[in-house]
């Protein structure tokens, strides 16, 4: 009875060794956004930890919104962020785009139009949710 108890513990210390070492399961690939998730977050009126006025305070889904005056159409944002930088795949331009505003400026808008700490003042996962759920606007 003893030796099955002691074998027991031993199995139990040595798997939570393995577990340890291999870091308990946990992933440490790239966050994966949630796309429900995210045009929940585009769609707040303020965003983030300093409650700045959200993406659609300035971005319209298309023109049945209103113009693109402000920023660009939401509609589309797939679409034109496929090939858009040579290099990048439309997630990187997309969250290029959203954490350093000014480093791809559309053509007839200002650098420095767009809120400028979007990296700052979302989590790694806010940000991945809105990637996620732009990138479902075709």
């Amino acid at each position: 009875m003893r030796k099955t108890i002691l074998l027991s513990l031993v199995v139990l210390v040595v798997s939570a060794m393995a577990l340890t070492a291999c870091g308990g399961g946990a992933s440490d690939g790239p966050v994966v956004g949630d796309v429900a998730k995210g045009e929940e977050l585009y769609n707040r009126a303020t965003l983030g930890s300093k409650s700045a006025e959200g993406c659609v305070a300035c971005h319209n889904m298309d023109a049945s919104e209103g113009d693109e005056s402000d920023a660009p159409y939401t509609a589309g944002s797939a679409t034109r962020a496929e090939g858009a930088v040579p290099g990048l795949s439309a997630e990187e331009y997309i969250l290029e785009s959203i954490v350093n505003p000014d480093a791809y400026v559309v053509e007839g808008f200002n650098a420095g139009d767009m809120y400028q700490t979007w990296g700052e003042d979302l989590s790694e996962q806010e940000l991945a949710d809105i990637v996620a759920y732009l990138l479902t606007v075709k």
